[in-house]
């Protein structure tokens, strides 16, 4: 090992062992990055390393690796010693990346209420530089950087017993990170598109651009079998014929006991003309038309072709991008039943204890990447192996496909439908309840079963 590294090592150790984390920010007010990134509010620590009883349990060391993008805060420093940011004390850095600082805000608020609850998190902050895929890690007191390889960061992390690296958010930083680790698990927190084929220590904790098809596939197949007359159209864009997610719904509805030959698959494009499409559609029958894209425009399109049929038997299976869109005219989306599939929950709203908890914590209210922190702050703490069990976070559910050799991927994603009684969730899913002082981790489950 390096010289480089056996100093880091000491660095790290050091102030682990006297700040109970080391990261690129100062204690409490974290000057480094900004002070909105992470205020004390109401009462609430700022600082991860405080719990009820520090010695109630065994310290768990993570690693935070994702993009804060930092920049020299110019508004401190003289021009006259700019050049010298690295070994000037004084400097001060700021996190240019919002999406990155929202999401850490999340999950430090999600850390300090479950080490006040009675866990012993202790975290490693890293600014990953996405451009040249590399790990900064800084020098405390001295605010010195150290630039890593991936395979020198992963080395440092498994020297110091680094339980789970959460990061990057990059998908092929997390998967050549995720190469160098023999038991390390390495959590990539936001891709769709992670590839965990040969990659055993490879968690991607966000849903793959697969699970709404899985889901429609699966539901579709259930309809089918309480309606044997009705019939599902697959509309194949160029999009979700490159995605393979036409053949994804096929294979998804024929695990559940379709019958493929029940399917019909129409291939469109901007050159379809969509009422035409409509009108080859027994108008007595009840149709599906399955859309596996979310393009708004063809959504728009379908729908508008669906005023030359029968609403009551017209239905529109599609993504939660497309019906979440502004872009589409409510009439259109009124006029008949409607199935989607999303990945994220719409429950969350309904979370105020933790709306006000974020809110209180950051100083203002939180968006969709600090929900994602803090959920994934939640489900990495639920996760006490390098084997991740089936959980429901505030934000997110998290059911996972693997096979031998590999890493996980979550297949989640929630069905809802809309017709003349309102929207209704199609799957029972488990509730969240945050943590407060005097309680563990609650997750109450109304149910086990998920469609």
């Amino acid at each position: 090992m390096g010289i480089k590294i056996n100093i880091i090592l000491i660095l790290l150790t050091m102030s682990i062992s006297s700040h109970g984390y080391a990261s690129i920010f100062q204690t409490i007010e974290i000057s480094l990055i900004s002070n909105s990134l992470m205020k004390s509010k109401d009462g609430i620590s700022s600082d991860s390393s405080i719990t009820i009883n520090d010695s109630i349990k065994k310290p768990r060391l993570w690693a935070v690796a994702i993009p804060f993008s930092l920049i020299l805060d110019t508004s401190s420093v003289d021009s006259l010693t700019e050049n010298l940011v690295f070994n000037n004390s004084q400097n001060n850095w700021i996190a240019s990346n919002k999406m990155a600082s929202e999401f850490y805000t999340g999950f430090r608020a999600a850390i300090d209420t479950l080490n006040a609850s009675g866990e012993n998190i202790k975290l490693i902050v890293v600014d990953h530089n996405e451009k040249k895929n590399t790990y900064r890690i800084q020098d405390d007191p001295n605010k010195t950087f150290f630039e890593l390889s991936p395979k020198e960061f992963l080395g440092v992390c498994e020297a110091i017993a680094v339980e789970k690296i959460i990061g990057p958010f990059r998908s092929n930083a997390s998967e050549i990170l995720a190469k160098f680790s023999s038991k390390i698990t390495v959590i990539n927190p936001v891709s769709r598109s992670v590839n965990t084929e040969n990659n055993p220590q490879l968690i991607a904790a966000a849903s793959s651009r697969k699970a709404e098809s899985i889901s429609l596939g699966k539901r579709a197949a259930i309809e089918r079998q309480n309606n044997d007359s009705s019939i599902t159209v697959l509309l194949l864009t160029q999009k979700s014929r490159k995605m393979r997610l036409d053949s994804v719904f096929t294979y998804s509805y024929s695990e559940m006991g379709g019958d493929i030959i029940e399917l019909v698959s129409l291939n469109i494009s901007d050159e379809t003309d969509f009422q035409e499409l409509v009108s080859r559609g027994p108008s007595d029958y009840l149709i599906r038309y399955v859309l596996l894209d979310n393009n708004v425009l063809t959504a728009a399109q379908v729908l508008s072709a669906f005023r030359l049929r029968d609403p009551v038997l017209t239905e529109l299976w599609t993504m939660g991008s497309n019906i979440s869109s502004n872009a589409l005219d409510s009439y259109l989306l009124l006029r008949q039943p409607i199935v989607w599939a999303q990945i994220e929950r719409a429950d969350y709203v309904e979370l105020k204890g933790v709306f006000q908890y974020l809110k209180r914590y950051s100083g203002y209210a939180p968006g969709r990447w600090e929900w994602l922190g803090f959920d994934m702050a939640v489900f990495a703490n639920y996760m006490k192996s390098n084997i991740p069990a089936a959980y429901s976070g505030p934000r997110r559910l998290y059911l996972w496909k693997h096979k031998e050799g590999d890493g996980y991927i979550n297949q989640s994603s929630i069905l809802f439908r809309f017709d003349s009684l309102g929207v209704n969730r199609l799957d029972i899913i488990p509730t969240f309840e945050l943590p407060n002082r005097n309680d563990s981790l609650i997750v109450k489950y109304e149910s086990q079963k998920l469609d």
